[in-house]
């Protein structure tokens, strides 16, 4: 085991959920029936059915949870703070369990879908090697793990922010935040790249399809269609940026222009 500790449980309360963890703006809105973008597009390459089985490591709000009842799927939540817990219950009406990731209270080959979206910056990879290996015990044959990420190091925290923030400077626009807050230094201990995930799942033996995305604004219509839910919190990139994007989205190019990264994850063994 490192010498790294883990995020105490009782920094994630009832006010980073209801502010601050990423969605607060979907949920004060709609509730769990309208997601945000990355929990929409995890949604989606999931291809939930009825009859399914899922499990939500690091349910939050719930709305993972709601979503899968309401395709059709038996769900279960798993969350170490007991703030979570207590939205989750509420949000989804299925049953939550407070636990620890690497000690999973179930039995073998259980779930045909793990959801772990937005928690693999949260852990330390000594923390992250221990929960795969249980997702793995608990996984049904053809399962998968479906994991985001929050950030794309590569594009936001290392190799990009000198230079935007120079051209914000000369162009006279609102400078970039800098690359590290006060709540990543607490919260986010291990972010990531392409790169850097796809090395990590290789060294413990699973298979990672590893997907750079854009920014969200540039993908609205494509998960929510051409008409968005009435007072939807986000704006629709402009046509010219959409197209500057999709010229600069390309290729190599994607490992270092995109916000965050989508993993569809399964066991080699």
């Amino acid at each position: 085991m490192s010498d790294a500790k883990a995020v105490a449980s009782d920094i994630y309360t009832d006010a980073y959920y209801a502010q601050q963890c990423g969605g607060a703006e979907f949920f004060r809105v709609y509730g769990p029936k309208v997601v945000k973008p990355s929990m929409a597009y995890a949604l989606k390459r999931a291809r939930l059915a009825p009859g399914m089985s899922v499990l939500d490591v690091g349910c939050g709000r719930g709305e993972i949870l709601y979503q899968a009842r309401a395709a059709g799927a038996f769900a279960v939540g798993a969350d170490f703070a007991q703030a979570a817990l207590r939205v989750a219950a509420s949000t989804s009406q299925a049953p939550v369990l407070r636990c620890d990731a690497k000690r999973l209270p179930f039995t073998e080959k259980t779930f045909d879908r793990i959801f772990f979206l937005g928690v693999l910056d949260h852990l330390h990879d000594w923390e992250l090697k221990d929960c795969f290996s249980e997702f793995k015990r608990v996984l049904r044959p053809g399962g998968v793990v479906v994991a985001t990420t929050c950030t794309n190091t590569d594009y936001y925290k290392n190799r990009t922010y000198a230079w935007r923030r120079a051209c914000s400077r000369l162009l006279g626009l609102r400078e970039p935040a800098p690359p590290r807050s006060g709540h990543d230094e607490e919260m986010h201990v291990n972010e990531h790249s392409q790169g850097g995930l796809e090395g990590f799942f290789r060294s413990i033996d699973w298979e990672a399809d590893v997907e750079p995305r854009p920014n969200d604004k540039y993908c609205l219509n494509d998960l929510y269609g051409d008409h968005l839910p009435e007072g939807f919190p986000m704006r629709v990139a402009s046509r010219w940026r959409k197209a500057w994007h999709a010229a600069a989205f390309w290729g190599p190019w994607k490992r270092l222009l995109a916000r965050e990264m989508f993993c569809i994850l399964t066991p080699c063994s």
